[in-house]
C-alpha cells in the first residue's frame, strides 16, 4: 500500500494543502522539501504564499515526471492541490514561511 501525505503551506495568515498519494515518508519528501525552505531562509525565495506553492508543484511535476517517463501523464506529480487533511495520510508535513520551519508529524 502507498505511503500518503499530506502538505500544509502557511504564511500566518493563510493556508494551503497539498497531497501526495505515494512515497510520503520522509525519506521521500524532506529532499523536495528542504531545498524550498533553504532557498526561503537565504531569500532565493518569496514567503508569498501563492508563489512558494507553485514551486512545490512544480518540483513535484520535476520528480514525478523524471522518476515515472510516460507513465500517469495526466497526473501532474508528485503534490497535488487538495481541500484539506486526508483521512489516509501517514504523515503531516507542515511549512511556515514566516517562520521559515518545517515539521513533521506523522499520523496515528
Amino acid at each position: 500500500m502507498s505511503t500518503r501525505c499530506n502538505i500544509v503551506v502557511r504564511d500566518g495568515d493563510k493556508e494551503l494543502w497539498f497531497y501526495r498519494h505515494s512515497d510520503g515518508y520522509p525519506e521521500s519528501v524532506l529532499p523536495d522539501l528542504e531545498p524550498l525552505m533553504e532557498k526561503l531562509r537565504d531569500g532565493s525565495l518569496r514567503d508569498n504564499l501563492s508563489q512558494f506553492c507553485g514551486w512545490l508543484i512544480v518540483k513535484g511535476h520535476e520528480d514525478f515526471h523524471k522518476r515515472h517517463p510516460g507513465w500517469a501523464e495526466e497526473k501532474v506529480g508528485n503534490y497535488e492541490p487538495t481541500t484539506g487533511l486526508h483521512c489516509d495520510a501517514a504523515y503531516v508535513y507542515e511549512l511556515d514561511l514566516r517562520l521559515h520551519t518545517l515539521t513533521v508529524e506523522e499520523e496515528k
